[in-house]
Order: C-alpha cells, then sequence, then structure tokens
C-alpha cells in the first residue's frame, strides 16, 4: 500500500517486454502515482504486459527501492548524519500556506517510506493541525497503521480521507484492501458497500469488480458476476485471476447454450488477443462438460490462428479421456515440441495418471 503524496504529473510511457527497461518504467511510474505499486501494476498490464511479469516487475521495484532507502541512510551515516528527522515550525494555523501543509505530508510520506513512523506520525498530525481537511495527511495517516499492521486504526483514517476527498479511487482501494485483511471482524455488507462506493467513481475498477465477483459466486449470483465480468474483460483479459473467477462463474451455468451465448456476449468488444484468449477458456469449458469433439475442435480452430503450446496440451488430455492413447500420445510429443517444460506438468497431470507406466510416455517426458 503506497504513500499518499501531493504531487503528480502525466507522462505517455509505451511499455516493451525488456525487463531492464520495464523495471525503469516501472521506476518512472511509481513516482508519477503516488509511489503506489498497485496503480503500477494496473498501467503494465493495461499496456500488455502479462500478469506473472507485472508481478516479477513490482518485486523488482520493491527491491531497488529498499535499496536506494538503504544507501540514503548509509550515505548520511557516512557522513555522521543518523536517524534524520524533520521537526514541525510553531506554524500559526491563521497564517498557513497550502505548500507548507503538503511539505508536512510530503515529508510525512518520505518518513513512511523510510520506516520512521514515529516521525512521520508527529508530521502528518501537524498537517492535520494546519489543515484538518488535509485528504492526504489523513490517507497517509491510514497507510502508516497499515504498515503497522493496525488495519481497523487505518480502515478509520481512510474513512477520514473520504470525507475530504470522497473521489481518490487510490484512498478507496486502499481501505479496500485493509478491509479484506479484517473482514472476519467487520460486517460483510461493510465491505460490499466500500466496494460499491468504489465502483460508483470507477466502474472499470479491477481490484473493486475482482472483490465484487468473489462475493457474487459465494452468493451464487451468477448475473452479477458476468457483469463485472463483461466491465473488466477487455482491459484485463491476460490476468489469471480473472479467469480463474470465468471458470468458476461458468462452472455455476448448467445449461450449455445460455453458457455459450454469454461466452459471445464477453467477446463483444475484445481485441484479437482477448478473444484468443477467451476462445481458449470457452474450450476448456467444452472439455469440462465433457462435449470433447467441439472442444478440440475449437482448439484446432485456435492452432490455425496461432500455434500454442497448451492447445496441443489440451486435445492430448481430451484423446487420453477418450481412451486414445495413440492420439493422445500424438498430441503430448507436439506439445512438447514447442514447449518442453510441459514434460513436467505431464508428468503430474491427474487427467493423464493412467500413461505413468506407459513406455512410449516415459520416452516423451524423459
Amino acid at each position: 500500500m503506497g504513500t499518499f503524496d501531493f504531487s503528480s504529473s502525466k507522462n505517455n510511457n509505451n511499455s516493451n517486454f525488456n525487463k531492464s527497461e520495464l523495471i525503469e518504467l516501472a521506476k518512472t511510474l511509481y513516482h508519477e502515482n503516488n509511489r503506489d505499486y498497485l496503480i503500477v501494476k494496473k498501467i503494465l498490464i493495461a499496456n500488455g504486459v502479462k500478469s506473472d511479469l507485472s508481478n516479477s516487475i513490482i518485486e523488482n521495484l520493491k527491491t531497488l527501492n529498499s535499496k536506494e532507502i538503504k544507501d540514503f541512510d548509509d550515505e548520511l551515516k557516512s557522513r555522521g548524519i543518523e536517524n534524520i528527522e524533520f521537526s514541525p515550525n510553531s506554524t500559526n494555523k491563521n497564517t498557513t500556506t497550502k505548500e507548507e501543509v503538503d511539505k508536512y505530508i510530503g515529508y510525512g510520506a518520505f518518513q513512511i517510506d523510510r520506516g520512521n513512523f514515529t516521525n512521520a506520525l508527529e508530521l502528518l498530525d501537524k498537517a492535520i493541525e494546519l489543515d484538518d481537511k488535509a485528504t492526504l495527511a489523513y490517507a497517509n495517516k491510514g497507510t502508516l497503521y497499515s504498515k503497522q499492521g493496525d488495519m481497523h486504526k487505518a480502515v478509520y483514517f481512510f474513512d477520514k480521507a473520504l470525507e475530504f476527498g470522497p473521489e481518490n479511487i487510490k484512498i478507496h482501494e486502499s481501505k479496500i484492501t485493509c478491509m479484506l485483511e479484517i473482514l472476519p471482524t467487520i460486517a460483510q455488507h461493510k465491505f460490499i458497500e466500500s466496494l460499491k462506493d468504489c465502483l460508483k467513481i470507477d466502474k472499470s475498477n479491477f481490484m473493486a469488480n475482482i472483490y465484487s465477483i468473489q462475493y457474487y459466486l459465494q452468493m451464487n449470483d451468477i448475473n452479477n458476476s458476468l457483469k463485472s465480468l463483461k466491465i473488466i474483460l477487455p482491459e484485463h483479459y491476460s490476468d489469471d485471476l480473472l479467469f480463474h473467477y470465468l471458470q468458476h462463474t461458468f462452472a455455476l451455468i448448467n445449461d450449455k447454450d445460455i453458457a455459450l451465448k454469454e461466452f459471445d456476449k464477453l467477446e463483444e468488444g475484445l481485441n484479437t488477443s482477448g478473444k484468443y484468449r477467451l476462445n481458449y477458456f470457452r474450450a476448456l469449458y467444452l472439455k469440462e462438460i465433457m462435449d470433447y469433439e467441439e472442444s478440440i475442435e475449437l482448439f484446432v480452430r485456435l492452432n490455425n490462428m496461432k500455434v500454442f503450446s497448451w492447445n496441443y496440451y489440451q486435445i492430448a488430455i481430451i484423446k487420453n479421456l477418450q481412451h486414445k492413447i495413440d492420439e493422445c500420445l500424438f498430441f503430448l510429443a507436439k506439445t512438447f515440441e514447442l514447449d518442453p517444460n510441459l514434460k513436467a506438468d505431464a508428468a503430474e497431470f491427474p487427467e493423464l495418471e493412467n500413461l505413468r507406466y506407459n513406455s512410449k510416455f516415459i520416452e516423451l517426458i524423459s
């Protein structure tokens, strides 16, 4: 959960898939978006970076930031300066300026990042003393308490911040994250209300929609789950978590014709890559309901568009389920030609367990 600063700038950056350059881009985005890792990840994904790579970039960024803070502290210590702190001035509330309040908020956020929570709290309280409607001072107190593990206090201060900045989507997201940590101790309807408040501001907010889908699935509310999926799918079709809940949603639909119509609705408005990925999961759905031939037909069509090892792999699994062992082995061979790493997966895959002692299978995975 990031700290909140008062300055923000816009810059259009196009990501590519060179990891070192992506890390540099992430560093820029981190400082342009109030040092919020979640926002950085969302921007990376929106620009086509896959979820796993985005997670790796964020972890690298966190490591780099920790190192920078340590290097800064080491440099200060080498000059005989330790435990740097900022002392609030005895400023009169009636004569204070916005710049001075912002200064205390910025220093407070800096100290939170350094782990100096005592001085950070002193600085943020001074900002609130000078301006009792200083949204980001309250928000940073929320961040401070969340870092200390006091989620109830964190939620309190995020709520306080939202009194004065109700449109700040980042504060809503931070509040939701904290509430999720203490969900067993708070009324579920309060958590749902927070999700709805967030979605009123940004109906396509990924976090709020994902948590809403979790709730809808818990309530067997297929229609609302599909509505939320429809909203976030165009921008987040590469996210594995989204498709995890998509599969759970379609598992609740008992009628194949209805399910396929819902897949058609979800496909509307997707780009070529999004359609490809959605249809891969449509084929998986057909496999799960044991409509094997139609599933194979769709995997074949996908491979005609763009060859993908997992299409061959799924066909191989289906052929095994149909007890067509020779055809299964043929498609496994094609799978491993494209992706030898899948040999280890095949060796442990439950739906291929019957082949464990098949000499041809053993030769393929060796």
